[in-house]
């Protein structure tokens, strides 16, 4: 049943007939302030008595903040593509193949937001190193590369070890020196090039300038061979000595092994297996 059938005929009658309805009535000329309902309970709309100046003020803050809005956002844009940039160069071990690399990140945070782009760089040399299996490159595609540089925005390029191989690598304007070599010395080549990828290998780039430079002289392969193996012993035993030095036991242990691995009956690099003496 209806709520309003509970209403007798006298009592909606007097609700008709009530004060309220007499003064609203009787007053029709009143309106309610500016901001506040009128009296049958509709908001008053402030826009109709809005002055020209007040609704052009309005319209200039509008398009201030969205103006300001765009040129916040192309500030942040222009900070992303400069700074946020970064690109760099990978050499594999196993190939002896470059290649570049870039991306975009959050600066400072170095959040990477964009997939990774690689290019690979042709070198004749690799190339050559390959085909004349002067290299161990195994089947497939490079799985191991390491760092030569990378730069983030305007910061500067930090340079990996890997450029200690890949620079003497691009010595001359067409990157074809050491090409040229191998082609002129086959087989000092086939001795050299085994031991610089070991070491490549290895991580140990830092031991390859020097045998790069006893590779330029004039000697016969078998003078070669001695020149390598005995600056690359002096270099092993010169460079666990160093990191001992400076406390870094496991990785003078690490390259230790590998030293012994290579030339395991060398009396110098077995006496730095002995514990040290007090």
């Amino acid at each position: 049943m209806s709520r309003f059938a509970e209403t007798s005929p006298l009592k909606a009658t007097s609700l008709i007939r009530s004060p309220v309805s007499t003064s609203v009535s009787a007053h029709p000329e009143r309106s309610a302030a500016p901001g506040q309902p009128t009296p049958d309970g509709t908001p008053h709309d402030r826009r109709l008595e809005e002055s020209p100046a007040a609704r052009r003020d309005r319209i200039i803050r509008r398009w201030v903040t969205w103006i300001s809005a765009l040129l916040i956002l192309a500030v942040l844009i222009l900070i992303l593509q400069i700074q946020g940039r970064v690109n760099g160069t990978e050499f594999s071990p196993t190939h002896f193949q470059q290649r570049q690399f870039s991306f975009y990140e959050i600066p400072l945070v170095h959040l990477q937001i964009t997939p990774i782009r690689r290019t690979a760089i042709p070198s004749g040399t690799a190339n050559y190193l390959r085909l004349n299996s002067l290299i161990n490159s195994g089947n497939g595609p490079p799985k191991v590369w390491h760092l030569v540089s990378i730069t983030r925005g305007l910061t500067g390029a930090t340079v990996g070890d890997a450029q200690l191989l890949t620079e003497p690598m691009n010595l001359d304007a067409d990157g074809e020196y050491w090409r040229s070599w191998s082609i002129d010395h086959p087989e000092h080549a086939k001795i050299l090039w085994p031991v610089l990828q070991e070491l490549a290998l290895r991580e140990l780039y830092v031991l390859i300038p020097p045998l790069l430079e006893i590779a330029q002289l004039d000697q016969d392969p078998v003078e070669l061979r001695a020149g390598l193996e005995r600056r690359l012993k002096r270099e092993y035993h010169n460079l666990v000595t160093d990191l001992r030095a400076a406390d870094d036991h496991d990785l003078a242990s690490e390259i230790l092994a590998e030293a012994i691995q290579s030339f395991p009956q060398d009396p110098e690099l077995q006496k730095l297996l002995l514990p040290a003496s007090d």
